[in-house]
């Protein structure tokens, strides 16, 4: 009983207001499937919800068991604590965090889908999107399984699209972004930049022709408090795209031979 969860790339993110402590956005994700974590249920007899893979992450912080209590809480089936006596939860982590890469709301989303599925849950894919809402922003992107998608508010809107996606060149730094350090610097230095017109405008094209026409800089906001708190971001500025709230940088391998 396993599965992949792939990473996801941001391919514009536009923020378009504020809801409370929260951004609104306006965001093209796409699923990049050549990196991925790995979920799997492990047999065996257990005294509490057991998780390994991940060294140094207390289990109560763990986005694993976040979704396990948010899945308990939802549903009060008396199978899903069952289920975990007699099964463990290993993660095989190769996409690295704080990289905008939105490993652990995929791990989170697999997981769920993995215990509706092997636990009998009988879930739709709607309220397994509804229970990931609850647990991180990125989560139902991950659980409806869209290749691409533009994504709204603070993650709850998805609007599956049929893109044009260029292969992709990917070049993981060994930088780590604080998520919400780059939300907040953005937030306190950066707010009075809002293109809402231009985020509109983004989720017309594919990402093809973003990615061949749009300066990187202006295809995610995020990109300049990125450089502002890792100032090793900003050679990569002009030819390098940026995931999420960073460190993780691609482009499409078409424009990567022009500036060979």
């Amino acid at each position: 009983m396993q599965a992949k969860a792939p990473a996801k790339l941001n391919i514009f993110l536009k923020i378009t207001g504020f809801r409370g402590s929260y951004h609104e956005i306006l965001s093209r994700f796409i699923r990049y499937e050549e990196l991925f974590d790995e979920i799997a249920f492990v047999p065996g007899k257990y005294e509490r919800f057991e998780i390994e893979g991940t060294p140094g992450i207390p289990r109560e912080q763990n986005i694993i068991y976040k979704a396990f209590c948010a899945l308990n809480a939802a549903t009060g089936n008396p199978k899903i604590i069952d289920f975990f006596f007699s099964h463990k939860v290993h993660i095989t982590k190769r996409i690295p965090q704080g990289a905008g890469l939105g490993g652990g709301s995929s791990d989170a989303a697999t997981f769920l889908t993995l215990a509706n599925r092997h636990i009998g849950l009988g879930l739709s894919t709607d309220e397994l999107a509804r229970i990931g809402a609850q647990i991180g922003a990125d989560v139902p992107f991950f659980i409806y399984g869209y290749e691409a998608a533009n994504v709204r508010g603070i993650g709850e809107v998805i609007e599956p699209f049929i893109d044009d996606i260029p292969p992709i060149e990917l070049k993981l730094l060994p930088i780590h972004c604080d998520t919400a350090a780059v939300y907040t610097n953005w937030r306190k230095k950066f707010a009075d930049t809002l293109h809402i017109g231009l985020a509109e405008h983004l989720a017309q094209m594919t990402s093809r022709q973003i990615l061949s026409t749009i300066a990187p800089i202006k295809a995610n906001d995020l990109y300049v408090s990125a450089i502002d708190l890792c100032p090793d971001l900003e050679k990569y500025r002009e030819i390098w795209f940026l995931s999420g709230s960073g460190s993780t940088i691609f482009r499409s391998e078409d424009e990567g031979d022009s500036h060979q």
